[in-house]
């Protein structure tokens, strides 16, 4: 997984199996810590090729969580479809600003 920041949004691409989310979450925490009130997180290469497991959408619920204890929301852009099925299955999908 490679995250870059480009025009204030962190996108990010390839996996989010357990070797790739500590990456996800530093490059996403850092984003939070920038300051910017709206931490805007591009999903649309993210690849999802199996379900979203437990500890993904535990792993996202713990950023908006730490987004909001900073004063910010964290706003999913273009995520795909089975990823936001699956956290709306976990019934947290209200905790995310979503996006296109």
């Amino acid at each position: 997984m490679t995250a870059v920041v480009e025009h204030g949004t962190l996108l990010l691409s390839g996996d989010l199996n357990f070797d790739e989310r500590r990456e996800f979450m530093v490059a996403t925490q850092s984003a939070i810590a920038s300051g910017d009130p709206t931490v805007r997180v591009n999903c649309s290469t993210v690849d999802v090729g199996r379900p979203v497991d437990d500890a993904v959408i535990g792993m996202l619920v713990a950023l908006v969580r730490a987004a909001q204890s900073r004063g910010a929301r964290l706003v999913l852009v273009r995520a795909p479809r089975l990823m936001r099925a699956q956290v709306e299955a976990a019934d947290v999908a209200q905790l995310f600003d979503w996006r296109g």
